[in-house]
């Protein structure tokens, strides 16, 4: 069975979303590591309503280009699973590593790929075909729900509610991107999925190529990984140097 051509724009659109984020990280590891070295360089940028803007639109590109590819896959269910077992990598090291080196404030407890697994889980669960599975899905997620709300006040049942938006007075994550309402998002990218699969786009979608960003879009997953700590230790290198 012949496989049809890759479509190089979902590669290069999340590319280009991918070096969004790894501006900001740069911009926002720069401020960290020159207060450790006694000195205080600010992006002013960093607080305003634009970037703010620019940052939503990277993760909504991000998030739409994750919907599509629920038509390209064959188990968005073992790439939710994947994704989320990263994401609680992520967490162990910024959670509980880092502080035990006395390393605070870098804590994530449900950023972004936390946020990207966990939608695909749900969407794999109730795209199912076996249909006893969605209901099954159902069932579980509204037990869950009588529980969290029966246990409101308790620390557990109130973190957990963070998960769709609903934080406590003392929770923080680095990076926190709850289900409402980026999940809708993921939701909308998956509508888009089988018109973009059947080339119902106009044809300027489907040749237009980019290639070094191409390279940097298939490969998202690892390079979200790796970034971060080549980019704060690139900046302590430097400012040691300096």
């Amino acid at each position: 069975m012949s496989r049809k051509p890759r479509i190089y724009a979902l590669d290069w659109l999340r590319g280009i979303a991918v070096l969004g984020m790894i501006l900001h990280h740069a911009l926002f590891a720069v401020e960290e590591v020159s207060r450790l070295f006694g000195y205080d360089i600010t992006f002013p940028i960093l607080d305003t309503w634009v970037f703010w803007v620019l940052q939503e639109l990277f993760v909504g590109l991000f998030l739409l280009i994750s919907g599509i590819c629920t038509a390209f896959s064959r188990s968005v269910l073992r790439r939710g699973v994947i994704v989320c077992a990263v994401a609680l990598l992520i967490t162990l090291v910024t959670g509980v590593l880092l502080p035990a080196c006395g390393v605070y404030g870098l804590e994530i407890w449900f950023g972004i790929l936390h946020m990207f697994g966990l939608s695909m889980i749900l969407y794999g669960l109730f795209t199912c075909k076996n249909r006893l599975v969605p209901v099954l899905t159902a069932v579980a997620l509204f037990v869950l729900y009588l529980a969290v709300i029966t246990c409101r006040g308790m620390a557990w049942a109130d973190y957990a509610l963070a998960v769709v938006g609903v934080t406590p007075e003392d929770f923080y994550s680095a990076d926190y991107y709850p289900l409402l309402p980026y999940f809708f998002l993921f939701l909308a990218g998956s509508f888009l999925g089988q018109p973009v699969k059947n080339h119902q786009l106009p044809e300027r979608f489907y040749t237009l190529r980019l290639r070094p960003v191409e390279w940097v879009g298939r490969h998202s997953l690892w390079i979200y990984l790796a970034h971060q700590p080549i980019i704060f230790g690139l900046v302590a290198l430097i400012f040691w140097l300096i």
